[in-house]
């Protein structure tokens, strides 16, 4: 049985990645083995014993997927600062090697069906001084889940991302519009809705409102993405 997944990322940081990787994968857990990876997250905590936490991965796997490895393998960098990737690896002393992740990524979808990576913020983020997310996206050769939301400013940062992801050859398999931010119904509301839809007719799509989704649409979605990985 062939390893199924999906790398999911965002127009923006903040955009409720990790609130859309948790749907996903309890979603799929229910039907098949789905485990979840965080490959670099910033701001981490350390509990009463000192270990380091990081809390989207902690968060996720509150849901119904599976730890299938060691905590440092679904986490491969935990960093302290809350900032991006690059500047927090380079005030630990350490550098993000793209190498690393895909093997860890390796040992903990083995007997998983599915596998639901999480980036940081977008695309463009930086993982160093010359790699981005963007070239772990092309590194691990995962269908991409973009996240984006109804607010004002969401067609730039949303047609900006399609477009270098499609100039790179990255398969899109899907866009979730989320109301991360509780946006009330508007004009600009209705019309970045339309907008981004007639603009990806071809890409499965899944509006999440604010607060609990729908199941039935959630199901849909996952179906219609199942079927392009």
């Amino acid at each position: 049985m062939s390893l199924k997944g999906f790398f999911v990322t965002g127009t923006d940081t903040g955009i409720g990645k990790t609130h859309v990787s948790r749907l996903l994968a309890d979603c799929f857990s229910d039907r098949h083995a789905t485990t979840y990876m965080k490959p670099v997250q910033t701001g981490c905590t350390r509990n009463s014993t000192g270990e380091i936490r990081a809390p989207d991965y902690d968060y996720v796997m509150c849901g119904s997927s599976r730890m299938n490895g060691t905590y440092e393998q679904h986490v491969p960098y935990c960093f302290e600062p809350s900032c991006s990737p690059h500047l927090a690896a380079s005030l630990a002393g350490t550098s993000i090697d793209l190498d690393l992740i895909k093997t860890n990524l390796d040992i903990i979808s083995t007997s998983m069906r599915t596998v639901i990576v999480e980036g940081a913020g977008g695309v463009l983020v930086p993982l160093s001084d010359t790699v981005y997310i963007l070239d772990l996206i092309m590194y691990l050769q995962l269908p991409v889940l973009l996240v984006t939301t109804p607010r004002l400013g969401t067609l730039n940062h949303t047609f900006l991302t399609l477009r270098i992801l499609q100039e790179c050859s990255a398969a899109i398999a899907g866009i979730v519009f989320n109301n991360v931010g509780n946006e009330m119904p508007s004009p600009i509301y209705n019309d970045n809705r339309r907008m981004i839809r007639e603009r990806t007719k071809s890409v499965p799509f899944l509006e999440l409102p604010f607060g609990k989704p729908d199941p039935h649409a959630l199901k849909e979605f996952c179906d219609a993405i199942e079927q392009r990985s």
